[in-house]
């Protein structure tokens, strides 16, 4: 017998075992604790035959920060079945499952990092999130002399450094295009998930935070895996200090949500290698309460009408007429009428988290419609790439 249900907590050693077979992940104490943590703060979903656990997703529930707006957002992942039972149309059934849940939650987003973009399309998502990884040999690290500063550079562990650097994240401005409100029981996953990270922070001289790093050492690799700072002299401590790893490692890696590239700053751009690498995609599991919140860019608009395709949650398809006056939108759904712009809930995504302008897609024969329709709501979407620090 086939049953599809939400999973409980005495499902939890049945939906971890199925994650060390699928992930091929070594079992340890260490990773049964983070595993905990993770599923008792998540929703799960599986499909059982007889009983048995054969595939299975986790739906995280996380707030994050749009543009001065904040959205619920359901973060999946874990999503797996064991192989005699893949192939049977399992993860859409708990796609499913997972949707009518955000549905019940008010869950307005969705993010998720894709083993297959092409599969998650089939779902509404869309890449949304890249990261740049920069690389620099140490031997190519140049000579830099910063002015001294009142402020000072002191290391904690990963443990000791989360709550002090709490705030200053979720307020920071590269948090703000789409990144994740880090709720407590979050930034304890991550120091159990990661204890060999490391942390500087850089404090001021009325010792508030005013930046940090955090890094961890693999091998002849200095790996940073977070950096944000307030102040010209913070930026300048904290490159400092990393810079002083130089006799101790061959490399130093930056795997950054930054959207620019750093290159130009160095006296030589080429000793710098810069990837830019897709990672992970979100989708709008709400349109009406996206577009009701969204935070545009201008006061005025005149009525534009979009005709939205999404495939699997039918509610989001259909005539959305869109407008603002002195900075309120009206959004309505209509029954009948005709489009301005004809875009599928991928392509919408990708435009409204400020991917790819509206143009740009139109210019790449991605959506279709009134050129000057499409302008208009160009001007009025934002165009800032959005940023994810996280993982899930």
């Amino acid at each position: 017998m086939i049953e599809k249900r939400s999973l409980t907590a005495n499902d939890e050693v049945a939906f971890y075992e199925l994650a060390q077979y699928a992930f091929n992940k070594p079992d340890s104490q260490q990773r049964r604790g983070f595993f905990k943590q993770l599923y008792q703060n998540s929703n799960g979903f599986g499909i059982f035959a007889d009983d048995d656990l054969k595939s299975m997703l986790l739906a995280t529930p996380f707030n994050v920060n749009f543009n001065g707006q904040t959205f619920k957002m359901s973060g999946i992942g874990y999503v797996a079945s064991y192989p005699e039972f893949s192939g049977q149309g399992g993860i859409s059934a708990l796609m499913t499952l997972a949707f009518d849940q955000m549905h019940q939650d008010g869950v307005t987003l969705s993010y998720l990092a894709p083993f297959s973009y092409g599969f998650y399309r089939r779902f509404g998502y869309e890449q949304v999130f890249d990261q740049t990884h920069f690389e620099i040999q140490t031997q190519d690290l140049p000579r830099l002399k910063f002015p001294k500063s009142p402020g000072q550079v002191t290391r904690y562990s990963v443990a000791d450094a989360s709550e002090l650097i709490a705030n200053f994240h979720e307020t920071h401005p590269l948090n703000q295009v789409g990144g994740v409100q880090r709720p407590d029981w979050w930034r304890q996953y991550q120091v159990m998930k990661h204890p060999d990270q490391e942390v500087a922070i850089y404090t001021d001289s009325e010792d508030q935070v005013g930046g940090y790093v955090i890094y961890n050492r693999q091998g002849s690799i200095l790996v940073i895996e977070e950096l944000m700072t307030s102040t010209v002299a913070s930026q300048q401590q904290l490159v400092n200090f990393i810079f002083k790893h130089q006799s101790a490692y061959t490399t130093i890696r930056y795997e950054s949500s930054l959207t620019t590239g750093l290159a130009d700053l160095l006296p030589d751009p080429t000793v710098l290698k810069t990837t830019v690498v897709p990672y992970m995609m979100a989708r709008i599991v709400d349109l009406a309460d996206f577009l009701a919140r969204y935070p545009y860019q201008t006061a005025e608009l005149a009525t534009v009408t979009i005709d939205v395709t999404d495939d699997f949650l039918p509610v989001n398809s259909g005539l959305w007429q869109i407008s603002l006056h002195d900075g309120q939108p009206t959004i309505t759904k209509l029954a009948t009428g005709t489009a301005d712009i004809i875009v599928t809930i991928q392509n919408l995504t990708k435009a409204l988290m400020g991917y790819r302008s509206l143009t740009s897609l139109a210019q790449y024969g991605q959506i279709e419609g009134q050129q000057t329709a499409i302008q208009q709501l160009d001007q009025a979407i934002s165009h800032e790439k959005p940023m994810l620090w996280d993982y899930f």
